[in-house]
């Protein structure tokens, strides 16, 4: 498995999503930032029954989720789940909630930081 925030995982990640297949009638744009040393910043878009993601900012987000390096990983690896980093204030989540319901399904296909 390629670490987590690197060329490599993000390569894995774009792969990833490229075989999930969404429902047709989702559009969304969610964008995941990471707070390190240099912000890290990544978009996934789902539209048209395809998801695909993008390194870098989103033009325009539906939702915007923050979060900082170690509770990513933590996400990442298991040992933290959003839920809880939410509840405890280290996962901001920004936007369209109902659109991020809606997509729950494409997403949980990726999850949102695993590959």
């Amino acid at each position: 498995m390629a670490n987590f925030l690197t060329d490599e995982w993000f390569d894995a990640m774009i792969e990833r999503a490229a075989g999930t297949i969404a429902s047709p009638v989702i559009t969304m744009t969610l964008q995941q930032t990471v707070t390190t040393d240099s912000t890290v910043v990544w978009h996934t878009i789902i539209a048209g029954g395809t998801v695909q993601i993008v390194r870098g900012e989103a033009a325009t987000a539906d939702v915007r989720l923050v979060t900082n390096l170690a509770t990513a990983k933590g996400i990442n690896d298991g040992t933290v789940s959003a839920q809880r980093a939410f509840l405890d204030g280290e996962l901001q989540i920004g936007g369209d909630l109902n659109a991020l319901m809606a997509a729950r399904e494409a997403l949980a296909g990726l999850t949102l930081f695993t590959p």
